[in-house]
């Protein structure tokens, strides 16, 4: 459906190009469209009503086709977070699955929480002085 309104697009922005082109202008613009006064089919005040309608008429159709596109883009987008798409669903009523959210450790234990495991000492082996000087203990000559 997208493609089939793209294309649709394109083509309204093409022949509305086109439309605006031939049009006659009152400056000498760019104008292509003109012509001497001879008696033809159309008049030219009836010629320019004419290409005005057609302009409005593909004007039209550019605006629906960009709305559309626009609302066809648009219609996937989620940009809310994991948090907040969980708290929509558990205010609809929707069960989450516990795989969907993320249960991992909290970064601060709480320090009333008798449960929590307690905290892992470093280990006690030989530290390293970042200050020390590295030659130090070099041999010397």
């Amino acid at each position: 459906m997208q493609n089939v309104i793209l294309v649709v697009h394109i083509f309204a922005c093409v022949a509305m190009t086109i439309v605006v082109l031939l049009q006659r202008s009152e400056g000498g613009a760019l104008g292509i469209g003109g012509g001497g006064g001879g008696g033809g089919l159309m008049s030219g005040r009836g010629a320019a009503g004419a290409m005005v309608r057609t302009t409005m008429l593909f004007g039209g159709i550019f605006f629906i086709t960009s709305l559309a596109l626009t609302t066809i883009a648009s219609r996937g987008d989620d940009d809310r977070t994991d948090v907040e798409r969980a708290l929509d669903a558990e205010a609809a009523g929707v069960t989450v699955p516990a795989d969907a959210i993320d249960t991992t450790e909290p970064l601060f234990a709480d320090p009333l929480d008798e449960t929590a495991p307690e905290p892992v000492a470093p280990a006690q082996d030989e530290t390293v002085d970042p200050l020390a000087d590295p030659l130090a203990d070099a041999p010397r000559e």
